[in-house]
């Protein structure tokens, strides 16, 4: 997985760019009926509409040039100039042209919690009420929507849940993907018989750890619960939700020798050389695993349950989403809405998953590629990543600061829920700014 600082940053890079400047918020009209999604864009005259979009993948320019090629199939009076800025020089460059005034119509944007702040600023346009986003996924529409009101236009997805290794399965014996802890601790308990090891986890950096907490503590609380928790009606601390702490340290016979001093590098080399047999994954993963081992015989399941009473889940969060300048000339805001309502129809979101590589978030569009990708989108119960909203932004600070506690059978794991409760507690008194 690539957790380059795992409470701020997203599985693909995600820049913290906060807009950081105030204006009048030009909204559109609260009265106007939803526009039907996709509806091709007609010009009163001949001359197209150019409208400017800015990025921060340099290395996928190409795909986001095959997006908009497609989107011109039916709104040929439209062009969409994509300018591409390296990530680390993104959040100068979308700060100083916004607050000069002469920002871009369209560019890619934060996800929550960033985008709970960037509203405030005036300079997003509201979409509620011409976009209708009722094609997407209730995790995707979730991540886009603030106090009741739709702010930006998601495009992809990314998940995380657990992958193995099918011919190490078969070596020990394990003919079924797990679906509970005890399911889970057979399976391991087989592979560890056939001297295989279970489980590769990255505690030292904090990384892996944390990704096993909330997929476990989400197993455990369902999507209620981690609401619950977001709105403080619910503590880290009771007993239901330390119990995925407990279950963290039950594995503990299954993970790779020095599990405490080992970083994320490392363990993912350890999984891709098949000297473990499941490892905490993400579809960002996949293919660098092809890269190492293109025979790879992959499999992926979702986080098993602590019984079958509760939904097995993935969490997941967004690759890429678009925010709409909100002082937008009428005809460019009128372009601007036409691609935003193509991008949540089956036709732009297979468009976007086909090029950009990424899981679909409008519903019914299969993704493309390894056929993992469909079991991931096809979870049960898909739960926010936890630093994508703002009371759990900063559990993943924890696990990479005092992450070594958690393992520790000598002290209660009521201690270690607490210190994370706590930052749960920090962040709900802290106003979002």
């Amino acid at each position: 997985m690539t957790t380059t600082r795992i409470s701020t940053v997203s599985r693909r890079r995600f820049l913290g760019a906060s807009l950081g400047v105030g204006g009048a918020l030009l909204t559109a009209g609260a009265g106007a009926a939803p526009a039907r999604p996709g509806a091709p864009f007609f010009r009163r005259n001949a001359d197209e509409v150019k409208l400017s979009l800015w990025g921060f993948f340099p290395e996928e320019s190409d795909a986001f040039n095959a997006i908009v090629d497609d989107f011109k199939k039916t709104n040929p009076g439209i062009d969409i100039e994509i300018s591409m800025t390296p990530t680390d020089q993104f959040k100068a460059k979308i700060n100083s042209a916004l607050n000069s005034g002469s920002g871009p119509d369209i560019w890619m944007a934060n996800s929550k919690p960033q985008l709970d702040i960037d509203v405030k600023t005036g300079l997003i346009l509201d979409l509620t009420a011409d976009v209708d986003v009722s094609t997407l996924t209730d995790v995707a529409k979730d991540a886009v929507t603030v106090d009741g009101k739709v702010w930006a236009i998601p495009t992809g997805r990314y998940t995380v849940g657990i992958c193995y290794h099918k011919d190490l399965f078969d070596k020990g014996g394990v003919t079924a993907e797990p679906t509970t802890w005890d399911e889970m601790k057979a399976a391991m308990d087989q592979l560890k018989g056939k001297n295989i090891t279970p489980y590769s986890i990255a505690v030292k950096d904090g990384s892996l750890s944390y990704f096993n907490y909330i997929g476990l503590a989400s197993a455990v609380l369902g999507l209620e619960g981690f609401n619950a928790i977001l709105d403080g009606s619910k503590k880290l601390t009771d007993e239901d939700a330390v119990t995925a702490i407990q279950e963290m340290r039950n594995w503990i016979p299954y993970y790779q020798q020095n599990y405490l001093g080992t970083v994320y590098a490392e363990s993912k080399a350890l999984f891709a050389s098949k000297q473990t047999a499941m490892m905490d994954c993400g579809s960002a993963d996949l293919s660098g695993y092809y890269q190492i081992d293109p025979n790879a015989q992959l499999g992926f399941f979702y986080w098993p349950v602590p019984d079958a009473s509760k939904k097995q889940c993935t969490n997941t969060g967004m690759n890429v989403i678009f925010n709409f300048n909100a002082k937008l000339a009428e005809d460019k805001k009128d372009a601007a809405l036409a691609f935003a309502k193509w991008l949540v129809t089956p036709e732009g979101g297979t468009s976007v998953a086909q090029h950009n590589k990424v899981l679909p978030v409008v519903q019914g569009v299969e993704p493309a590629g390894d056929p993992i990708l469909t079991e991931m989108v096809n979870t049960p119960l898909d739960v926010p990543v936890w630093y994508e909203r703002w009371p759990t932004l900063t559990i993943g600070d924890v696990w990479t600061e005092e992450g070594n506690a958690g393992f520790d059978t000598n002290t209660p794991p009521e201690d270690f829920a607490a210190k994370l409760q706590a930052a749960v507690d920090k962040q709900i008194a802290t106003p979002e700014a």
